[in-house]
């Protein structure tokens, strides 16, 4: 059944220890209406296996009434052509600045890379989505979109991480209108930097922690509006990144009272900003 806003997903990366069909059991009892999977080795579905796993993957989320909107994986041929076969929208993925490259290289390479990828995707309705991250990566919705402007648009589109947009100080509806004409995916978390430590002349070592959608510097809130008010329905994805008071990431049963409290406050700011009922 259709529903009056966007698909809520989760990112499966925590929980690599399940088997698949644990996993949909798990996210079926938290309430999602879907994932996003990694393809990684040592989790439910590996590159090597990809063919066959993600079939398997996508079934049992079926029969549980959800559905795998998107997969974080390597932009390769054999894990294009496993998406498209099984009907999956968004192939994720980051772009990294490697050492030794200019910006303009890095971007070329990843150009490139996309381009190879044509004839896997060629016709289907998957596409690349290119995620902003913090750091050493491409970070910016301007970066983001820059990276991907060249591309056609049924190749490669947006995935904006609204996390990340928080770190690199963007304005959250700012970002949301920057990646707008190509945006598939609206990735949601929330961070704060904390002081690590001092170098060796004194200056201040920053470092960030993940904590809830409530607490970091992106405003939820905001995001939710602007995206309801462009009418927005395509997935928002919570990545489930959080640590503890100690900043030591979480995983398996310890984050799930934090993904509780954050669906739970994301359905309040869809009841709000889509004038659903509550």
């Amino acid at each position: 059944m259709a529903i009056s806003h966007p698909p809520i997903t989760v990112f499966t990366k925590p929980w690599k220890n399940l088997a698949i069909g644990s996993l949909a059991d798990l996210i079926a009892d938290l309430g999602f209406n879907g994932i996003e999977l990694p393809v990684r080795e040592g989790f439910q579905v590996e590159p090597d296996t990809i063919q066959d796993s993600l079939t398997r993957a996508v079934s049992a989320f079926e029969e549980r009434g959800m559905s795998i909107y998107s997969v974080a994986g390597d932009l390769n041929e054999k894990t294009a052509r496993a998406c498209v076969e099984n009907e999956i929208p968004v192939l994720r993925t980051m772009l990294k600045l490697q050492d030794g490259k200019s910006y303009s290289e890095n971007v070329e390479a990843f150009q490139n890379q996309c381009l190879l990828l044509t004839g896997a995707l060629n016709g289907s309705n998957t596409t690349i989505g290119l995620q902003n991250h913090c750091d050493e990566f491409v970070s910016s919705s301007v970066g983001m979109m820059q990276a991907i402007e060249p591309l056609p648009e049924e190749l490669a589109t947006a995935v904006l991480d609204l996390g990340h947009i928080g770190l690199e100080g963007e304005l959250e509806e700012i970002a949301i209108d920057i990646a707008w004409s190509r945006l598939s995916l609206v990735n949601l978390k929330n961070a704060l930097r904390y002081k690590e430590g001092v170098d060796e002349r004194g200056a201040v070592i920053w470092n960030r922690t993940w904590v809830t959608g409530k607490e970091g510097y992106t405003s939820w809130d905001k995001a939710v509006a602007e995206l309801a008010k462009r009418s927005f329905r395509l997935p928002i994805c919570i990545t489930c990144e959080y640590k503890d008071a100690n900043h030591r990431g979480l995983s398996g049963d310890d984050l799930i009272p934090y993904v509780k409290e954050d669906l739970k406050y994301l359905r309040e700011l869809l009841n709000v900003h889509y004038k659903l009922d509550s």
